[in-house]
């Protein structure tokens, strides 16, 4: 577990971080390589991929630090924050107090942030309020929220004298919830609700100045639609709740936080999208600051951006919750804003560890310690393999797990056996080494446009990682994709797709009676791709690779995992083992330790698309990631 550090270190690297270390860089376009003219991108078949989408978190820094609870000085949740000119903070939100009716209430800090003064109710004594929020704009202190009923209301007060009270608006909106209030440069007011509904607000706050609508992104931009049913967040909405808004430049830019379901557990995160007027066009949906909950982004007085954090419970990877953290924002290459590298946000192992190997990217990475004590890595290659004729497998290799330096391509689409048709890429090698038969093995899938994916099964002839590879097989070994080879005392199995396994026979270019399908006890896949095992004090582990939360575009892509004391199942109930992990390999290293590989494949992973070890802990029946102390 994250440690907990002095106070006086939370409030020195809150204002380091979120005050001072982060400044908005300009937006530059990033550039785009060209395909040949003669064939379709390597990417192509698969258009509506995560990795597709520029939406992902920023790799963190070496000497990232989570983000800090910098009020806690009540239990809160949907907080809102604001800073004054004068550099005071402030912060309001819903009170966890057992439903008891205490209207809107106030802290606030000085511009250091060490201490904090109740400034207890100061409107709407002996009434419940949800979720309500402030803007501060010179003397202006304007307060916005829904009543008992679902009335929305603003209240303005001055800041230089708040004992003086609020001045309430009527009702401006019925059945509402979620309030909040947009202060334009020019004065002009609005109202936000929900995730997101937008009015603007008559000078005297007397009534809505027209008719709400509904912001979402620029149905324009959907025009070419990737597969029905798998983005559809990104489409219809920036959020569900807690709509605000904000300025940046010359764009207008509206967020609002959603629960998916990523992660198996309630993650709400913050999204952004952002037009040039207060009613868009929109841009697609971006998320912004993972586990953030209802969130809301503050202009310093210095002029750097930073969102509030304030998780709910139901978080299990929130660093925190029912208290109030600031997060610094940068922004990407490409223009979007998004949590600075500086600050962690999730609450796991995975979230701060950092890619091995960054010099090519890869994705499903398969590493096995071989019989000269050397370690051993492949993967598919050039972000989604590569293309027939060109490239193959690389073999990399390491002493350390540290180091990998890439030792020569082992396999180069020779003697396959087989001619494609169409548009063919080669994915997930996996390489193993045989004790019993003193030799490696090279596994691979190649997936073809409109036929589907096959694997085959090579083994060296030199009896050495490095080759030279001959095909067991006459073509390839299955159809189907994602082979994995596993030995144990009962023989040298072939497990592919989502927990097809066959044992193979003496030659290895067949199989010794059915192929069977390993399942969980409730009947379904421990992943629906990528599966492997591992055999740990005569427990069989079955890993495989699951989306969990919305397919593709808000989902996590973790590993999933079940165990059995017979390899042909049934496997117990399948649980998250690896967060982001998704596709990859466990292996014990020399030392009896357990690793897992993982490359980054959802949006919310702390790298895309390139090769890292993420320690793992096997237990009897379990695999779990260790806590790592910083």
């Amino acid at each position: 577990m994250f440690f907990d550090r002095h106070e006086d270190d939370i409030v020195k690297h809150f204002l380091a971080a979120a005050l001072a270390a982060t400044s908005l860089i300009p937006a530059a376009a990033l550039a785009q390589q060209a395909a040949p003219a003669n064939r379709p991108p390597a990417d192509d078949i698969f258009i509506d991929h995560p990795s597709q989408d520029r939406n992902a978190t920023v790799m963190p820094a070496p000497d990232a630090m989570p983000v800090k609870s910098f009020f806690a000085a009540h239990a809160i949740t949907d907080a809102s924050v604001a800073q004054a000119a004068d550099g005071r903070w402030f912060v309001t939100g819903t009170v966890i107090r057992d439903g008891r009716r205490d209207g809107i209430q106030l802290w606030s800090s000085a511009d250091d942030g060490k201490s904090w003064t109740a400034l207890g109710v100061v409107h709407g004594a002996k009434h419940r309020y949800v979720a309500p929020d402030i803007q501060i704009r010179g003397d202006l202190v304007q307060l916005a929220f829904a009543n008992d009923n679902g009335c929305a209301h603003i209240a303005r007060g001055s800041l230089a004298n708040l004992k003086a009270g609020f001045t309430e608006s009527p009702c401006l909106a019925s059945d509402v919830a979620d309030v909040s209030s947009f202060i334009d440069t020019d004065g002009t007011s609005y109202l936000l609700w929900g995730g997101a509904y937008i009015a603007k607000v008559a000078a005297d706050a007397s009534k809505l100045a027209e008719a709400p609508r509904f912001l979402k992104p620029d149905p324009e931009l959907f025009k070419v639609d990737p597969p029905a049913g798998k983005d559809w967040p990104v489409r219809l909405r920036v959020g569900k709740a807690g709509a605000s808004m904000f300025k940046d430049g010359d764009q207008y830019v509206i967020t609002a936080s959603e629960v998916t379901g990523r992660m198996r557990t309630a993650t709400d995160d913050l999204y952004m999208a952002t037009g040039p007027t207060p009613y868009g066009p929109f841009s697609k949906r971006m998320l912004a600051v993972p586990h953030a909950g209802q969130s809301n982004v503050i202009r310093t007085k210095d002029g750097k951006l930073v969102a509030s954090y304030n998780p709910r419970c139901e978080d299990d990877f929130a660093m925190f919750c029912e208290q109030v953290g600031l997060v610094p924002l940068e922004r990407a290459e490409d223009g979007r804003i998004r949590q600075a590298a500086s600050v962690l946000t999730e609450n796991s192992a995975v979230a701060d560890r950092q890619a091995l190997v960054t010099t090519e990217m890869m994705r499903d990475p398969s590493v096995m310690m071989g019989g000269d004590g050397a370690y051993y890595l492949v993967g598919t290659q050039k972000g989604f393999g590569f293309q027939y004729p060109e490239g193959g497998v690389t073999l990399y290799r390491s002493t350390d797990l540290k180091s990998w330096a890439p030792s020569k391509m082992i396999f180069d689409w020779k003697g396959l056996g087989y001619s494609f048709k169409d548009v063919a890429e080669l994915w997930a090698p996996e390489i193993h080494w045989s004790a019993k038969d003193k030799t490696y093995y090279l596994a691979f899938s190649v997936m073809e446009r409109g036929v589907g994916g096959k694997s085959w099964l090579f083994r060296s002839t030199s009896g050495k990682a490095i080759g030279p590879y001959v095909n067991t097989h006459a073509s390839y070994a299955v159809e189907g994709i994602d082979a994995f080879p596993f030995e144990d005392e009962s023989g040298f199995y072939l497990l592919w797709g989502g927990g097809r396994i066959g044992k193979l026979n003496a030659k290895r270019d067949g199989f010794e009676g059915e192929v069977k399908r390993l399942v969980d006890t409730d009947g379904e896949n421990v992943g629906y791709e990528g599966n492997g095992l591992i055999k740990v004090n005569g427990t069989y582990f079955l890993t495989g690779a699951e989306w969990n939360g919305p397919l593709r575009t808000d989902g996590t892509y973790d590993m999933m995992y079940g165990t059995s004391k017979t390899l042909m199942g049934p496997y117990s109930k399948r649980r998250l083992a690896v967060p982001h992990g998704g596709h990859g390999t466990a292996f014990r290293d020399a030392q009896g330790h357990f690793w897992y590989t993982m490359f980054g494949n959802d949006t919310t992973a702390p790298w895309r698309r390139h090769f890292g070890l993420v320690p793992i802990l096997i237990g009897e029946d379990s695999i779990r990631v260790p806590q790592i102390e910083r």
